[in-house]
């Protein structure tokens, strides 16, 4: 059986499981003041060192709904591009905290349809995807993962991305979540990247992305996980989703960082 081993542990976030489940509780006890578990059809998470994106991802993953039975996980890739969508097709994801079983059922069905290729190379060190799964197994009970590297930012391909995961998705009856990996602007000043961030963040809130695609592509806003937005918002859609809910916005130089060089991260929640 594959197992996809921790990258980051260690680095990221801790490699100790005690020390691990204690930091992600500190983050989502602080969340909770702010927000409660409902039913969002996904969430958008930020996949920095938790020392830094922590305290803002704790605001996605406090309003899942606990009882969750399958997340959806897509994630940029930051070592290079290739068009369409890389899956495991089967194994387990390992994670100090446990192991989760990969969705052999939904991966082996994707892997039949154009744009999505098993291509376990794109996951082994792939930070972004990997931060979110110690999380989802703080607030979860018991659920299968389906990781998804989309090596694109292309619209149309996103849209077929999204298109295809619907159709294996919907009326199976397993309650899913989907959760968008993404960080916003890197290394601008403090005012500068709020400036760039709230210019993302309100082209999500429309519910449109090709909005998202012309701001950032335009140069108005950044982020790395531009790919999973685009895709994962459209994926909302199709599942049900009618608008966004921004949850939570900080940037490095407001949780662990300078202010000359900063990296933006919001929360943020698809409800029906």
């Amino acid at each position: 059986m594959y197992r996809r081993r921790p990258a980051v542990a260690g680095s990221f976030y801790p490699s100790d499981p005690d020390r691990l489940g204690a930091m992600i509780d500190a983050c989502l006890e602080e969340a909770s003041v702010k927000v409660q578990p409902g039913d969002p059809v996904g969430i958008i998470s930020p996949h920095a060192g938790y020392v830094y994106s922590g305290p803002v991802a704790a605001f996605a993953f406090r309003r899942l709904n606990p009882k969750v039975e399958r997340v959806v996980v897509l994630a940029p890739s930051h070592r290079g591009r290739f068009n369409g969508a890389a899956i495991i097709p089967e194994g387990c994801y390992e994670t100090p905290l446990g192991d989760v079983e990969i969705d052999g059922v939904i991966s082996g069905a994707l892997a039949s349809l154009d744009h999505f290729t098993p291509f376990r190379e794109a996951h082994e060190l792939e930070h972004s995807l990997e931060v979110q799964v110690p999380f989802l197994q703080k607030v979860l009970a018991r659920f299968t993962i389906v990781p998804i590297v989309i090596g694109t930012t292309d619209l149309p391909l996103c849209r077929e991305i999204a298109r295809g995961l619907s159709g294996v998705l919907n009326g199976d009856g397993v309650r899913t979540a989907v959760v968008i990996s993404t960080d916003l602007s890197h290394y601008h000043t403090y005012e500068s990247a709020k400036v760039l961030d709230r210019r993302f963040i309100d082209a999500v809130a429309t519910m449109d992305e090709s909005k998202v695609k012309e701001a950032v592509e335009s140069g108005r806003a950044e982020a790395c996980g531009e790919g999973p937005v685009i895709a994962g918002m459209a994926l909302c859609k199709a599942l049900g989703a009618t608008k966004a809910e921004v949850l939570r916005y900080a940037n490095s130089g407001d949780t662990a960082g300078g202010r000359d060089q900063v990296v933006g991260y919001f929360a943020a929640s698809f409800e029906k």
